[in-house]
């Protein structure tokens, strides 16, 4: 294994695979927590785990390469990019893959209307995030950039500064202020629904737009390189600490409404500084194995119901395991499953432009 250039950041990139997986998993724990529910609480729990921080993670990385791709291609030739790769996953999603899982999925969730049907009714009630699939990312990730570049200054944004990352105190203030935020989140998403507008969960959105705005702090002051050995623990502690008390997980609670919707920031943030400290540290490096897999990334995490589908209609009433062995072998399948069509995706010209 080669050692990598010191500016190469092959880690991002070892991150991003690993996140696909996880979010593959992490499905099939949560299906599986409703096929047994003698199981639903445990595999709550993990579920909780992943949640509390991966989606958040995404933003952050989507968000630091904003820049330099901005300023490689321009204005213009930046957004027309993003709406075709973003865009394109979304149609693919509502078009293609979908209507499969829905006919495979909805004697399992309990829908008897065709999908058309049930894609006019989710249209005209604004819950549109039903009908993106795991693609709601991709859709809200296209409405930041190009909200964000709207407001870019080319001039502004391609000066770099060497600033020191912000001190322990004052990122736990930032995860402190952010409570109220995060409450006022709840609230609204009580009232307008948890896929409002493709905005799937917007009580979670707080936290989302710290990660992209953080994303791009972190490119332009130079972050990462000073996230040592300090910053990671900081963030392990403080991650325990706040997902400990949301969920119960070492015998406590915050006993506060919504605690995981309300805490959520400061379990993301910490999450957030402990995995970049542990791959920047000992992951960062590359073969021909992670490239291939951090390519194929992103049509894996697009695909990977339709796979996960196949397996719950067709091989879960086959099996008589313990739930813990069903999870995880339909999880490693439809994940291996998933990458290999990200694979053949990625590389056919009619989905290369996107993926």
């Amino acid at each position: 294994m080669k050692k990598p250039p010191q500016n190469r950041m092959y880690y991002l990139d070892n991150i991003k695979w690993l996140l696909a997986v996880v979010v593959i998993f992490h499905h099939s724990f949560d299906d599986m927590g409703t096929q047994f529910p003698s199981y639903h609480d445990v595999f709550n729990k993990i579920t909780g785990i992943n949640q509390s921080f991966f989606m958040d993670l995404f933003f952050f990385i989507s968000a630091f390469f904003i820049i330099p791709s901005f300023l490689k291609k321009g204005k213009a030739e930046f957004n027309k990019d993003k709406i075709i790769r973003l865009g394109g996953a979304v149609l693919i999603t509502i078009l293609l893959e979908m209507p499969i899982e829905f006919t495979l999925m909805k004697e399992f969730v309990g829908i008897k209307s065709s999908y058309l049907s049930w894609l006019y009714t989710q249209t005209i009630s604004f819950q549109w995030g039903t009908f993106m699939g795991v693609t709601w990312f991709c859709w809200t990730l296209l409405i930041f950039t190009l909200l964000w570049s709207q407001f870019a200054d080319k001039k502004n944004i391609q000066k770099k500064f060497d600033n020191p990352l912000p001190s322990l105190i004052k990122i736990f203030v930032f995860c402190m202020v952010m409570i109220p935020i995060n409450y006022i989140a709840v609230v609204l998403n009580n009232k307008l629904g948890d896929a409002f507008l493709g905005f799937l969960d917007i009580k979670f959105f707080p936290t989302y737009i710290t990660a992209f705005i953080l994303g791009i702090k972190a490119y332009q002051n130079n972050w990462l390189e000073k996230i040592d050995f300090k910053y990671g623990i900081f963030g392990l502690i403080i991650f325990m600490f706040f997902i400990s008390g949301t969920k119960g997980l070492i015998g406590y609670s915050f006993n506060i409404s919504n605690s995981f919707e309300i805490l959520r920031t400061p379990c993301a943030v910490g999450m957030i500084l402990f995995l970049l400290y542990i791959f920047k540290t000992f992951f960062n490096h590359s073969n021909k194995v992670t490239k291939v897999l951090a390519r194929a990334s992103f049509p894996a995490y697009v695909v990977q119901f339709i796979f996960l589908g196949l397996m719950i209609k067709f091989v879960l009433p086959q099996l008589s395991w313990n739930p813990w062995w069903i999870a995880i072998f339909i999880g490693a399948v439809a994940t291996i499953a998933s990458f290999i069509l990200g694979i053949i995706l990625y590389r056919l010209p009619i989905f290369r432009r996107i993926f």
